[in-house]
């Protein structure tokens, strides 16, 4: 009886969600959409009257705008949501990207009644028992969790990330809505091949799984201090395993300056120029050289210490990159800079990144339009950002399908130039890029590692020679048996089916009310009756009588599809 009313709750709750998530589409002149998700739950969407002043600002908004708008009314999670959308410029254009920047959490901290029995449940114990100062008031709060400064009982600083109490479940009920909502949208709305929102709602998912787990996140925190253990430049916060657990992160407490403080930065004796080259390195190491980086190097994941040392925070989002991905960048920063366009056309089709549909001739003219525009100039005057944008637009006007994580990559290589040009107006990325470029590719044709590329090739060939008399005489003894099997994957073949079904199953109509109305003809004309009961107009006429309802059905079936 208890689990029915619970799934009776749950599912009023979840309703109540719906018709917000609908009014709200509604203010924001999103009512397509709204109408989609009201026919689905078969529920009114309602109306809401808005202020004049309001309605005004957002009928002036602009698309992208509006979008914003929606997602913060919406929530923490669709703020989330909105802010893995503005890390992939591959799928959304550059209006839409700097909307989706501009989101923020803003929420009020959590009372500390259920800070503390938080961390009695992740740690065993109340704050006041574990530590030998703990502040009540958080210097940090967002959706997902809140900061805490604390000084352990040897005398360290620390601070402790919290999990908010009940935010997975939250977290995982509006997951379920937001899958609703992008299978709807899949195939009623016009958008290119690469924009899936099954498959963005899916990498969603595993985004936010990954940031609420503060086990992973610890994790990511150790890689980066051994990854960076012998670079003075940079401090990665020492994290405390004894106070860690799932919900909850320890980490030593950094006493710096935001990268933002300019002026706080130079009355403290602090090079922003200097700085600016720092952030810079920190990410490009991390691309070329550890293959394992910080997602989302802006300036309020740092703070700089004594020494120009950049302090960075917060590793719940990084990503990881292949050998392949790091020749693909190396290429592509390559090809700029001495401005030849077949390398990346080689690099993209090496990756398997060319869409079948896409016009290569084509493809080459606007990399080629791209790179004329920049090579001609000194490094230090080519416009990274500038570029990188018009190199997105191409990878979404031919539906390049670029990895995540490398897409990834490119967009922190562009938040780091943006932090570090807000240090140094005068810094160009590309100075930087080059040398891990160029060194990188002398890493490629290194005695060491030819030999091991050819000692691999060869042990692969050695094998597949191996293998191949066996591999063939099970091939040929499956075509003697006749069991030989193509398997053919086909994309959106449940359509076609649930299409050709509903076709065969109107044919199937109107072939049996054809017959009826030519039985019934044959009947109406004759006399007589059957068993002696019933008379063969009787039956002509009920005939008659099916086939118009019969007909009537299929009508208004074909008209409710829309589809005639």
């Amino acid at each position: 009886m208890l689990k029915m009313f619970s799934r009776i709750r749950r599912g009023f709750i979840r309703l109540q969600r719906y018709r917000h998530i609908m009014a709200v589409l509604m203010k924001y002149g999103f009512e397509e959409l709204a109408g989609i998700v009201g026919r689905h739950l078969k529920v009114g969407i309602g109306s809401k009257v808005i202020p004049t002043p309001a309605r005004k600002e957002i009928t002036q908004a602009t698309l992208a705008r509006r979008v914003r708008m929606a997602m913060e009314e919406l929530g923490p999670t669709f703020i989330k949501l909105g802010q893995l959308l503005s890390t992939r410029p591959d799928l959304l254009p550059v209006d839409f990207i700097q909307e989706l920047e501009l989101l923020q959490d803003r929420v009020s901290p959590e009372k500390y009644s259920l800070v503390r029995e938080e961390i009695k449940k992740q740690l065993g114990n109340y704050p006041e028992e574990i530590f030998d100062r703990f502040d009540p008031e958080p210097i940090a709060a967002a959706s997902i969790a809140q900061v805490h400064r604390a000084r352990t009982k040897d005398g360290q600083e620390v601070v402790l990330k919290i999990r908010r109490p009940d935010i997975v479940k939250t977290i995982q009920t509006e997951l379920e809505i937001l899958k609703d909502l992008a299978r709807l949208a899949r195939g009623r709305f016009a958008a290119p091949e690469t924009f899936d929102p099954q498959r963005m709602v899916r990498e969603f998912a595993e985004a936010v799984s990954k940031e609420v787990d503060y086990a992973n996140e610890r994790r990511n925190q150790q890689r980066f201090i051994k990854n960076f253990a012998n670079d003075p430049a940079i401090h990665v916060p020492k994290v405390l395993e004894q106070y860690c657990s799932e919900g909850l992160l320890t980490m030593e407490y950094i006493e710096g300056i935001k990268p933002s403080h300019i002026e706080r930065l130079r009355s403290s004796d602090l090079e922003p120029k200097i700085i600016a080259r720092r952030g810079a390195d920190f990410v490009l190491k991390q691309v070329f050289e550890h293959g394992f980086f910080h997602t989302d190097p802006h300036p309020g994941n740092f703070l700089v210490m004594q020494g120009n040392v950049l302090a960075p925070l917060d590793f719940g989002q990084v990503g990881r990159l292949t050998n392949e991905d790091k020749l693909l960048l190396q290429n592509i920063v390559l090809a700029i800079v001495d401005g030849d366009v077949w390398r990346i056309v080689h690099g993209l089709e090496r990756a398997e990144m060319l869409s079948d549909h896409s016009s290569q001739a084509e493809l080459v003219r606007d990399i080629q339009d791209v790179i004329n525009t920049y090579s001609g100039l000194p490094i230090k005057d080519i416009p990274f950002r500038e570029a990188m944008v018009r190199g997105f637009d191409i990878i979404r006007k031919y539906q390049i399908g670029a990895p995540r994580d490398f897409t990834l990559m490119l967009k922190s290589l562009m938040t780091i130039e943006s932090f570090a040009r807000s240090l140094d107006e005068d810094f160009q990325i590309v100075e930087c890029l080059k040398p891990y470029a160029r060194k990188f590719a002398l890493e490629q044709i290194n005695p060491r590692n030819v030999f091991d590329q050819l000692k691999k090739a060869a042990l692969g060939a050695t094998e597949l020679a191996g293998r191949f008399p066996e591999d063939a005489a099970a091939i040929i003894g499956k075509f003697r048996r006749g069991n030989f099997k193509i398997h053919i994957h086909h994309d959106h073949l449940e359509e076609l089916e649930d299409t050709l079904d509903n076709s065969s199953n109107r044919i199937s109509f109107a072939v049996i009310i054809a017959a009826l109305l030519i039985g019934s003809s044959l009947l109406v004309s004759q006399e007589g009756t059957v068993l002696g009961l019933f008379s063969l107009q009787a039956f002509g006429i009920a005939g008659y009588l099916t086939a118009m309802i019969m007909g009537l059905w299929l009508a208004v079936s074909i008209i409710r599809s829309k589809k005639y």
